[in-house]
């Protein structure tokens, strides 16, 4: 029985420090010197990371445009 329980305190431990904590997030994009700031709510890092992306932007004619991003 001490060792059910003991087993069954290390799972629950475990199971804790699998979940990610959701909290809010900062997403900080520069563009052209320019810096914007994005706060997600109540996300995990995972869903802020997925979120906040670097993009490229083809202007035609030779032009394009980079926006760069990173979560902080």
């Amino acid at each position: 029985m001490k060792k059910l329980m003991l087993f069954s305190a290390a799972a629950v431990a475990f199971a804790f420090t699998l979940q990610s904590c959701k909290k809010d997030r900062v997403c900080e994009c520069t563009y052209n010197g320019t810096t914007q700031k994005v706060t997600f709510n109540e996300a995990t890092k995972r869903q802020a990371k997925d979120a906040c992306l670097s993009q490229s932007y083809d202007l035609g004619g030779g032009q394009s445009v980079k926006i760069e991003c990173e979560l902080k």
